[in-house]
């Protein structure tokens, strides 16, 4: 008689979350604002609040006029708060980045003082009650401004500083906002199913190098997998039908523009389709989940297959925002080249292949000519003639 209770507990709950939400939005709580001692963010403030009575918190960004006048920060955005002459002295010796909690009524800036910087520029609060909730230090590693530049090697030391920064809470937001986007195209729409994999595994042969983890038995060790491969094959093998996960994956390797020691992808896996599947499901994917401030995904995506990538691009990862293409001239050069260079070319399986660079004495120098040729000369052990 047990198991029938269960779909009834699901539907209990997913019918309070609902109730929750209603409640919220009726007694003029945002979603956002919820379970928190606040009413509003700092960033939202518009007109359309004009004498409403709103709950504030964040950290202390500026003051100006001895501290009559502050600017309020939190993730949102910004808002200038118009303290009370009894509060004015307290405030003044508060050192900046203090978090505090302002209670007060919006208002209309006095006419020609807007600030058209500010998206709440042209309201401001007239703070009742003020809360110290975290009095900062008086002096930080660096003051969290955008326009304050400051050395990387600082920023990553104090990194929970940088992270207030707008722009780097604009991308972490964005990445969520994109992670949550892709589990919803994939499993409401497509019946896939998400399943975390283990971390700590056997190691596998082939591939990259992989990082080993010491356990307390002494010779016995795990290793970090550099992707979910075997899993995912397991999972497929047992008659899932359709995996994804937003797998961590490692390898322990240098650093490259493309690849890190630790990185995050896509993994996801189908039974019973085509080469032509798996590429339309990856580009919905995207046009649906992709952010609207990053621009549109254009569908279908170009295609090409790794003959064309390799005689056009020399890669079978081509940059295509570079027009540079190579071209076959060994039936144009055949009759014309030095007797060195006719026998190479007429050897089976031999070519010419030119690289056209339009104006490319804009670009290369002497130099770089001179560092190709010798940088080719040791990868090919081969010699470099001129063709005039």
């Amino acid at each position: 008689m047990a198991a029938p209770l269960i779909p009834v507990i699901l539907n209990l709950h997913h019918v309070a979350k609902t109730l929750l939400r209603k409640s919220l939005r009726s007694s003029g709580v945002r979603i956002i604002s919820s379970f928190a001692e606040r009413s509003h963010l700092c960033g939202e403030l518009r007109p359309s609040h004009v004498g409403q009575d709103v709950w504030l918190c964040g950290w202390l960004q500026h003051r100006r006029m001895g501290g009559a006048f502050l600017v309020l920060r939190d993730w949102n955005g910004t808002v200038q708060l118009n303290l009370p002459d009894c509060k004015t002295a307290e405030c003044k010796s508060l050192p900046l980045e203090t978090v505090i909690g302002v209670r007060g009524k919006v208002v209309l800036r006095p006419e020609g003082q807007s600030n058209k910087a500010m998206d709440t520029g042209q309201v401001e609060v007239l703070v009742d009650k003020l809360t110290v909730l975290n009095k900062c230090m008086p002096i930080l590693p660096f003051e969290v401004q955008s326009f304050h530049k400051v050395n990387e090697a600082l920023r990553i030391k104090h990194r929970y500083l940088e992270l207030r920064l707008p722009q780097l809470q604009r991308v972490l937001r964005t990445r969520s906002k994109f992670v949550l986007a892709v589990r919803t195209f994939l499993s409401e729409h497509h019946g896939f199913v998400e399943v975390e994999t283990p971390t700590l595994f056997r190691r596998t042969p082939g591939g990259a190098r992989e990082f080993i983890v010491p356990t307390h038995i002494p010779g016995h060790f795990y290793s970090l997998p550099q992707s979910p491969q075997q899993f995912k094959q397991l999972l497929m093998a047992g008659g899932l039908d359709r995996y994804f996960q937003i797998a961590k994956c490692y390898r322990d390797e240098s650093t490259k523009p493309d690849r890190q020691p630790e990185f995050t992808q896509i993994d996801l896996e189908m039974s019973f389709t085509t080469q032509g599947g798996v590429t339309s499901l990856v580009e919905q994917m995207l046009e649906r989940a992709w952010p609207q401030d990053y621009g549109k995904v254009l569908t279908p995506f170009p295609r090409l297959s790794y003959q064309e990538a390799m005689s056009h691009y020399g890669t079978d990862k081509p940059d295509l925002r570079i027009s540079w293409k190579l071209s076959d001239i060994t039936a144009t050069v055949a009759d014309a080249c030095s007797p060195l260079l006719q026998a190479e070319v007429s050897t089976q399986g031999h070519s010419v292949i030119a690289l056209r660079i339009p104006e490319g004495h804009m670009h290369l120098s002497k130099k770089n000519i001179q560092e190709t040729i010798e940088t080719t000369i040791k990868a090919t052990h081969s010699e470099i003639v001129s063709v005039h």
